[in-house]
């Protein structure tokens, strides 16, 4: 968790793995299907996307905790939102603008705002993924669609609002979208 949430991606991808391995050992007697074991499977899926190094089994690890949450919590947990989030992310960076990549986003945002409020941290991280995705289909189709800069716009705008409520108008994430949004 600190490699991680220091950008130390190289060690974390290393440590990552080494615990995954652990985890999985049979001879640890680890159920699989635990938060643990989720836990484990979305720290290797987020060190490894962040690394760029495999998106692919990136991607298959974020679906195998995305799975397990699902078993543990169902459908609206605060941790559902979060394997949502890191999902739709990989599935960013393998250029995938689609269906699943929106739906997860979308639905990481309602448990969002009905964990953590209209203001939460996570409400604004995931308005500014919704937000560039949208702005991506924007200039993918041409800079044509209209609906696809409208929905831009406003989830920019809210990310905007919550990031400057949260930390002021010069917090390097108000300033970056603000960028975004007078671009748009």
């Amino acid at each position: 968790e600190c490699l991680i949430h220091n950008g130390d991606w190289y060690d974390a991808e290393r440590y990552s793995q080494v615990t995954l391995d652990s985890l999985r050992d049979p001879a640890n007697n680890i159920d699989q299907n635990s938060e643990e074991v989720a836990h484990g499977y979305g720290n290797l899926a987020k060190a490894m996307n962040r690394m760029a190094v495999d998106f692919t089994k990136a991607e298959a690890l974020a679906r195998e905790s995305y799975r397990i949450r699902l078993l543990l919590y169902g459908n609206d947990h605060q941790l559902i939102g979060i394997s949502c989030s890191l999902l739709a992310t990989i599935l960013l960076s393998q250029n995938d603008l689609g269906a699943e990549h929106q739906r997860l986003h979308e639905h990481a945002l309602a448990i969002f705002i009905r964990n953590e409020g209209p203001d939460g941290i996570n409400t604004a991280s995931t308005n500014a993924n919704l937000g560039g995705l949208h702005w991506n289909r924007f200039v993918v189709a041409g800079y044509k669609g209209k609906e696809h800069l409208r929905l831009a716009k406003g989830y920019c705008k809210e990310t905007v609002r919550i990031y400057t409520k949260m930390h002021g108008p010069t917090h390097p994430h108000a300033v970056q979208y603000s960028s975004l949004l007078s671009h748009i």
